[in-house]
This record gives C-alpha cells, structure tokens and sequence, in this order.
C-alpha cells in the first residue's frame, strides 16, 4: 500500500499539484469557558425514562399526584 496510484497518471497528478490548500490551527484544547458551556447545553438524563417503559410505570405516574394531594389534604384536616 506504499505505491501512490497517481505516480503513473501524469495529467491527474498535475492537477493534483495546482491545488493547494491551508488548513487552519485549530486549538485542539477547550478553554475552561467552553468546556462549562459544553456542560450546560449538554442534554439532561429523562429521570423517568424507566419508569415510562413499563405500563405499571405510567400508570403510577397518572395515579400518584392524585394520591399525594388526597394525602396532604387529610394531612391538614387531621392538623386543623
């Protein structure tokens, strides 16, 4: 694989040759701003995405607010 295929094409290497190109430097290390703001807009974990995947656990997320809020209102009838 050490043979250059354009050696024995002598147009396609002349047109090769008239291309020349300037890459940029680019810092290869993140400024400690950048690495902060690559952080920030990262996208968050789903803390439910378990709890979705079941049917119990979808059920349990349309049944809980419900119990809950019959809970704390026992909670200040009993208090009041």
């Amino acid at each position: 694989m050490n043979q250059d295929p354009f050696k024995e094409e002598q147009h396609l290497q002349n047109k090769l040759d008239e291309y020349h190109i300037q890459i940029p430097d680019f810092p290869r290390k993140r400024s400690r701003f950048e690495r902060f703001i690559h952080i920030l807009a990262s996208p968050a974990k789903d803390p439910f995405e378990q709890t979705i995947a079941t049917i119990n656990g979808v059920m349990l997320l349309k049944v809980a607010p419900a119990v809950i809020m019959v809970v704390i209102g026992l909670l200040q009838i009993l208090l009041l």
